[in-house]
């Protein structure tokens, strides 16, 4: 690399270190997975911290905590990596096909993701389809990036500008039944660091006053859900994703705000050529009144009240659940 290039560029090994390191939980286990020594591993983060001004990860023999700088850098990291993984499977020199690419939130329920998978997985317009489970973070810069055609997202503080559909679902505190919590003792969380659901309870706790700990950290739902259902700590999520040996604090914790939820297309999807598609996906993402809780609103009732799509969808219904009214579809200008 020419010199006068040095600080311009990023090079993609040392993100892929970087989130090899992270996903595999040490500098050893990377290097195995990328065929390379442990030491060069180690030069590639300590490059990527000069690159950037500072060090990625805190200070320490064997830390593995990634610093502000770290996490923000892993962030993109991902994003540049998958974008450009995705660059060589369709324009490589094996390309495939393009494919119609649906982003979902990791902590859908088990039999949620099957009927999805099911229902969703042959588009009508012959594309294949394929399926990205993430958090809501990535899904939401995959999405503005293009990397994906549709998400699930929830909560997002600047929102895609182009809404399948938007509702409101109620979020509540969980615990084990035989997790008891103690007047003034600290509140154990389950937790995964960065994530909106994360920052909303950790300030809503601090703003009431009440102290907390991270009890148990991991990125995977499912693992989070088994550490509240062992009585580790409380969690935050949808009222309709509960399941067996889990139960809704109702007392002693503040009240969490509704849930904003929404099915968001990328710029310049072709949203009446997949309409079909995205009639049976909000059709199985959508609350039923009947049985979960959520409500719905009309379009030009707030944020939570829109649903806009593309030329020639106006006046056409979108997978209506029972009392979840749907909404003339446009174009946002």
């Amino acid at each position: 690399m020419h010199r006068r290039y040095a600080k311009k560029n990023i090079p993609i090994e040392l993100l892929r270190a970087l989130v090899t390191i992270v996903d595999t939980g040490s500098y050893t286990k990377a290097a195995d997975a990328l065929d390379l020594t442990q030491p060069a591993i180690s030069s590639q983060i300590a490059r990527l911290g000069r690159l950037l001004g500072g060090s990625i990860f805190a200070k320490g023999q064997g830390n593995m905590t990634p610093t502000k700088r770290g996490l923000l850098v892993l962030q993109y990291a991902r994003r540049m990596l998958a974008m450009n993984d995705e660059l060589l499977t369709f324009a490589g020199p094996n390309s495939a096909p393009r494919q119609f690419v649906i982003g979902l939130p990791g902590w859908l329920g088990h039999q949620r993701l099957i009927e999805i998978f099911e229902r969703c997985s042959a588009s009508p317009t012959g594309e294949l389809v394929s399926f990205r489970c993430d958090t809501i973070e990535r899904l939401l810069g995959d999405l503005n990036l293009g990397s994906i055609d549709v998400a699930y997202l929830c909560n997002v503080i600047n929102p895609p500008r182009i809404a399948v559909a938007q509702w409101s679902e109620q979020t509540v505190w969980v615990k084990s039944p035989k997790l008891v919590l103690s007047p003034g003792a600290p509140i154990p969380l389950i937790s995964w660091p960065g994530t909106t659901s994360d920052r909303v309870a950790v300030e809503l706790l601090e703003d009431s006053g009440m102290h907390c700990f991270v009890a148990f950290c991991a990125p995977e739902f499912s693992a989070r859900l088994a550490a509240v259902a062992a009585g580790l700590g409380v969690l935050t999520m949808q009222a309709r994703n509960i399941g067996p040996g889990i139960e809704i604090i109702r007392h002693g914790l503040p009240e969490l705000p509704d849930n904003k939820a929404g099915i968001y297309a990328r710029d310049g999807l072709e949203l009446e050529r997949h309409a079909p598609l995205l009639r049976t996906l909000t059709d199985l993402l959508v609350p039923h009144p009947l049985s979960e809780s959520a409500s719905a609103h009309p379009a030009g009732a707030g944020h939570a009240g829109k649903a806009l799509a593309g030329k020639g969808l106006a006046g056409k219904e979108l997978a209506p659940p029972p009392r979840v009214r749907t909404h003339e579809l446009h174009r946002a200008r």
